[in-house]
C-alpha cells in the first residue's frame, strides 16, 4: 500500500513538474506599455543596430547579417542566431526581428529552415524562437507589447499590428505607411497614396491628424522633435516640433540619409550634392557641421555612445564616438553559435 502511495505521489510530482516546465517555456513576459524596441532613426536605416540594457544587438556584416550582441565597450561578443536579421527591436526579455535568410549563401545552417523570411521573436539569449508572421516583412517597430510592421500583400504592401504573444492581429491602416516613428502612443508618418503630407495617428483611437502639408519623406521622431526630408526642396533636411510647429531647415543641401543620437545632441547625415559627398556631423546646439569622412555611405545607426555607418560600395561598417571625428573600422569576428 505504501508503495502505491509513493508511486502515486511521484507520478503527481512528475506531472506537476512537466506542467511547470511547459508553463514557463511558453509564458509570455510583457513589457511596460511605453517601451520602445528601437529608435525610429535606426529603424529608418534598416534596424541593423539596437541598444538595450548595456548591450548592442547588431546584424554582423562579416557573417551575412546574422544576429549578434556585444557589450557597450565592444567586448563579450556573442552569436545569438543563424538568421540574417534586420529591423531589430529589443525590449525586456525579447528580440523581435525580420528574417532574411534568402540572402544567405547555402550552408548546412539554413538549408533545413522551414521559412527563410518572416517576423520572429526570440529571447535575448538567442533561444526560444517563435514565429510571429511567416511571410516577407519590411519595417518592424515595437511599442510596448504591440508590434507594427509593413509586409507584402496581394495588392502590394500593407501595414499591420500584432501583440508579442501573437494575439490581436489586425490591419493598422488601409494605407501602406512606414511605421518607424512612434512615441508616447502616437505614430508619425508621411502619406503614401494620395499625398506626401506629414500626419500623426493616435494608436488608441486610430485618429489621424494633419501636421504639415507638402512633399515630404522619411519622418523620424527624437525626443520632442520630428526630422524629415523635404522632397520639393531638393531633399533638404528639416525639423519641427511634434505638434507641427516651428519648422526649420537644418541642412540646405541634398542628403540621402540621416540619424540623430539618442540624446538629441548630434545629427549625422550623408550629403549627396554630387560634390561634397560624405558623412557629416551637426552639433544641434550650435547648428555647426563638420565633415567626418568623404565618400558614399548609407545605413547610419546611433547608440548612446557611437554612430555606425556603412559603405555604399560594400558591406563594410565604420563607427565614430558621438561628437568626435575619428573613424574606426567595425569588423566583428565571425563566431559559431
Amino acid at each position: 500500500m505504501k508503495k502505491k502511495i509513493i508511486f502515486s505521489v511521484c507520478g503527481i510530482s512528475i506531472i506537476i513538474a512537466l506542467f511547470l516546465i511547459s508553463y514557463f517555456m511558453n509564458k509570455t513576459y510583457y513589457n511596460d506599455p511605453s517601451v520602445l524596441g528601437n529608435s525610429s532613426g535606426n529603424l529608418f536605416n534598416g534596424g541593423l543596430f539596437c541598444e538595450s540594457d548595456g548591450k548592442i544587438y547588431f546584424s554582423n556584416p562579416n557573417d551575412e547579417g546574422r544576429i549578434y550582441s556585444m557589450d557597450e565597450d565592444f567586448t563579450n561578443f556573442k552569436k545569438l542566431s543563424s538568421d540574417t536579421g534586420s529591423y531589430l527591436n529589443v525590449a525586456g526579455k525579447y528580440i523581435v526581428y525580420g528574417r532574411h535568410n534568402e540572402l544567405q549563401s547555402k550552408t548546412s545552417e539554413n538549408v533545413f529552415a522551414l521559412s527563410k523570411t518572416g517576423m520572429y521573436r526570440m529571447d535575448t539569449n538567442g533561444k526560444k524562437v517563435k514565429t510571429l508572421f511567416d511571410s516577407a516583412v519590411a519595417v518592424i517597430n515595437q511599442y510596448g507589447n504591440t508590434i507594427y510592421y509593413q509586409h507584402n500583400t496581394d495588392d502590394g504592401f500593407g501595414t499591420s499590428m500584432i501583440e508579442i504573444d501573437k494575439t490581436k492581429k489586425a490591419d493598422l491602416t488601409e494605407e501602406p505607411i512606414f511605421p518607424y516613428a512612434i512615441t508616447d502612443g502616437t505614430l508619425y508618418y508621411v502619406g503614401v497614396l494620395e499625398d506626401h503630407n506629414i500626419y500623426k495617428m493616435d494608436l488608441t483611437s486610430k485618429k489621424h491628424t494633419l501636421l504639415l502639408e507638402g512633399n515630404y519623406a522619411f519622418v523620424t521622431v527624437n525626443n520632442d522633435n520630428l526630422y524629415y526630408m523635404d522632397l520639393e526642396n531638393n531633399h533638404t533636411l528639416c525639423r519641427m516640433d511634434r505638434t507641427g510647429g516651428n519648422p526649420e531647415v537644418l541642412v540646405d543641401t541634398p542628403i540621402s540619409t540621416y540619424n540623430v543620437t539618442p540624446d538629441g545632441k548630434y545629427l549625422y547625415y550623408e550629403m549627396d550634392d554630387g560634390e561634397n559627398i560624405g558623412i557629416y556631423c551637426m552639433d544641434l546646439g550650435t547648428k555647426s557641421s563638420s565633415l567626418i569622412t568623404s565618400g558614399a555611405y548609407c545605413q547610419i545607426h546611433t547608440t548612446s555612445n557611437y554612430t555606425f555607418f556603412r559603405s555604399s560600395d560594400e558591406v563594410k561598417f565604420f563607427y565614430v564616438s558621438n561628437g568626435t571625428s575619428q573613424v574606426y573600422d567595425f569588423s566583428p569576428e565571425v563566431l559559431s553559435k
